[in-house]
């Protein structure tokens, strides 16, 4: 996927060496606390009355004096058991009873006996678990977050990486054509913001996209290029290209004044996209028909769609198509409309003032070679053949003239299409018009409801009044002056 740095292939085997790892460091940890399985030795004999508990030794204690420099000592562990021994024989037959008074009325003083006390002769049995310690945590208690902070980390890596690939190429093309861009306009990357003009800047508006302002050229108002590269900074979609592979692409759209571009509806696309874009784009729809492209030379896999063969047969020269058939792999298509309103919306949601204004386009789409793969900044000058036959197309378009039995008819299809988006528009209208009929309705009864029954009454009478006269005939009234 990407020509510098770092490729997918390395991420992922970075991130196998890694998962790797952390399950060697799991397989460690678990042998580490394998000496805490083992219970200490306890030995039943045969007879019910002999049972022999082995000592155990409290490890923290072990550890505690081992701490302050002190050394374990068998021995002294034994005499503070026979010492807890003595100390056990000499309360033996003593109850907790023995301890308490007696408070009641009744009592009969300090050598009473409760009688709800209960004797307690045996001692308690304890349960003691010999369960293992937990010194220290377990790697695999932790497996979630150790993929999550290396999804985080491939994540950033790709980032940058991107970032960087798609910076270096976008100013890779720029540089390339700089040159021919500087002998055809003025003004070559203008920023557009500052007051001030000023050259020289590819303006970034996205990490992989760039736009690059052109101006200071007889026959057009300006002229836009936008690099669209792949998302290389998006993880989801580097993947995505493995599975469907796309193309960085070039966009030139050049913006015509009225009187720099006759009547013209031509565009040259790729065959198996023809029909799509005819009854997607408005202008295509309305006004061009397929042509014949081998007539003029093409491959087989461009078609032709144009309003009159006057026009594909003054602009699709021989030099037009040698430069499409050698820069196949390159060349995208190019659309020339004087009634461009781009792509069709639905009528349910586009309004007569939503409705784009006609304009008069220039659309030219490029791609650079490598489908992503392989696109390296070595590569980003194989669109200088196309770039100068943009020029040498704009120069065209200024120069061209209809005829004038197609002009005429190029005016009545225009009318015709304003005549019919009228009439797919006057049913909504007039559903805008009755909606706001009925809810000034309703905003009436609401504020009559708050009136008292006499202002009510004035009310429906003036309203009376008012349908009566529109409904009525309408009279003329003259007034004559006499004397």
């Amino acid at each position: 996927m990407f020509s510098q740095g770092f490729n997918l292939k390395d991420i992922i085997v970075l991130v196998f060496f890694v998962f790797c790892f952390v399950h060697l460091t799991v397989g460690q940890s678990d042998d580490a606390f394998a000496e805490f399985d083992t219970d200490d030795a306890v030995i039943i004999s045969d007879d019910d009355s002999d049972i022999e508990v082995e000592p155990q030794v409290d490890k923290r204690s072990q550890s505690r004096d081992a701490s302050h420099g002190h050394e374990y000592d068998p021995g002294i562990a034994d005499d503070l058991e026979h010492t807890q021994d003595d100390e056990d024989e000499d309360f033996e037959g003593v109850s907790a009873s023995d301890f308490q008074g007696n408070t009641g009325s009744g009592g009969s003083g300090s050598g009473g006996s409760n009688p709800g006390s209960k004797e307690t002769g045996k001692k308690p049995e304890l349960n003691i678990v010999n369960a293992p310690l937990n010194i220290r945590g377990r790697w695999d208690d932790y497996y979630l977050e150790i993929i999550g902070l290396i999804g985080v980390l491939v994540y950033a890596l790709n980032f940058y990486t991107g970032r960087s690939i798609n910076n270096r190429l976008a100013n890779a093309w720029f540089e390339h054509h700089k040159a021919l861009l500087s002998d055809n306009f003025v003004i070559v990357g203008d920023d557009g913001v500052s007051k001030e003009v000023s050259e020289g800047n590819l303006v970034k508006e996205s990490e992989n996209k760039f736009v690059l302002w052109c101006t200071g050229r007889a026959g057009c108002n300006g002229m836009k290029i936008e690099i669209k590269l792949l998302r290389r900074q998006d993880l989801i979609s580097v993947i995505s290209q493995l599975i469907k592979p796309q193309s960085d692409t070039i966009t030139i759209t050049v913006y015509l004044s009225p009187d720099d571009m006759d009547s013209v509806i031509l565009a040259v696309v790729p065959k198996k996209g023809l029909k799509r874009l005819q009854q997607d784009i408005q202008d295509l729809s309305h006004f061009a028909i397929e042509r014949k492209a081998d007539k003029f030379g093409l491959p087989s896999q461009i078609g032709v769609l144009a309003e009159f063969g006057e026009v594909a047969n003054d602009f699709l020269s021989n030099a037009v198509c040698k430069t499409i058939a050698e820069n196949l792999d390159t060349f995208d298509s190019f659309h020339f409309s004087d009634y461009y309103t781009g792509y069709k919306l639905s009528q349910d949601n586009q309004t007569e003032a939503e409705r784009p204004k006609p304009q008069k386009n220039m659309i030219f789409n490029y791609v650079v070679p490598g489908s992503g793969k392989r696109t390296k900044s070595s590569i980003m000058h194989t669109t200088e053949p196309l770039l100068r036959m943009t020029l040498h197309l704009m120069t065209k378009v200024n120069k061209f003239k209809l005829s004038k039995d197609n002009k005429a008819k190029a005016e009545k299809h225009r009318i015709q299409v304003e005549e019919e988006y009228l009439k797919q528009t006057h049913a909504q209208r007039q559903e805008a018009a009755q909606a706001r009929r009925d809810e000034k309705k309703r905003l009436e009864k609401e504020k009559m409801q708050e009136l008292d029954p006499e202002a009510q009454r004035r009310y429906e009478e003036r309203e009376y009044k008012k349908n009566m006269r529109r409904s009525g005939p309408r009279v003329k009234q003259l007034k004559v002056k006499t004397g």
